[in-house]
């Protein structure tokens, strides 16, 4: 099974913290976050990566040739030649490789722990790993039913506790070779034809959730320091 990382992202609201830097390796106690993300991955048995790039992508590529140094991992860069969005990044990178098959499709600006992996990669797709917070106002909330089948997603600013998207994908080459290769948003586009469809459903994870997508929630991962080792 192939993973498909995405790390293409302007990360503007980061700016003010990490500069015009790729969000994907900003800092964090000493490393490159990309490389907490992958060692979670690893601990999760997923070794065939691909990581989808955009901006700064020569950033990713850097750390990318650092973990080649591992010769039980197998791992590709695809870089896009415009910003194609996270839908549109792993259509772009799956046609490229001409792959077929169940992939991983995950965020890279986000901290799980292996067991987040291990349940999507273990789960029938289309499916999607959510996690519960106490207050879904910064995220889109998902709304399932008492089967775990996705039956809504709301935008963001929706108060209150509830599930929300932990930005993991259980995908095949199948689901996606509907979409054109163009740009696409995970959340927009793919997600909601899966859920009118009536066929994503939803994976619980329990674990650490940390999105570094704010100088809030960087430092909220920088705080952990290396439990996310």
């Amino acid at each position: 099974m192939k993973v498909f990382i995405l790390c293409g992202g302007f990360g503007t609201r980061l700016r003010p913290v990490i500069g015009e830097s790729q969000k994907a390796v900003a800092e964090v106690a000493g490393r490159p976050f990309l490389e907490f993300v992958v060692g979670a991955l690893v601990r999760a048995g997923l070794r065939d990566l691909v990581f989808c790039t955009h901006y700064q992508s020569s950033q990713v590529e850097q750390v990318v040739e650092r973990l080649r140094g591992d010769p039980g991992l197998r791992l590709e860069v695809v870089r896009e030649p415009r910003p194609l969005g996270t839908g549109g990044a792993v259509v772009h990178a799956m046609r490229s490789l001409e792959y077929r098959g169940r992939l991983l499709a995950l965020n890279a600006d986000t901290y799980l722990d292996a067991e987040a992996y291990r349940a999507a990669a273990a789960s029938e797709p289309p499916s999607l790993v959510v996690t519960r917070v106490d207050d879904c106002m910064r995220y889109g909330a998902v709304q399932v039913d008492a089967s775990m089948l996705v039956t809504a997603l709301k935008e963001k600013g929706t108060p209150g506790p509830g599930w929300i998207s932990a930005g993991v994908y259980g995908l095949d080459s199948d689901t996606l070779g509907g979409f054109m290769n163009q740009e696409l948003s995970m959340e927009k586009d793919v997600l909601p034809r899966l859920v009118s469809a009536r066929r994503l459903r939803a994976v619980v994870y329990e674990g650490p959730f940390v999105d570094i997508g704010t100088p809030e929630s960087l430092q909220s991962m920088r705080a952990m320091g290396v439990q996310g080792s």
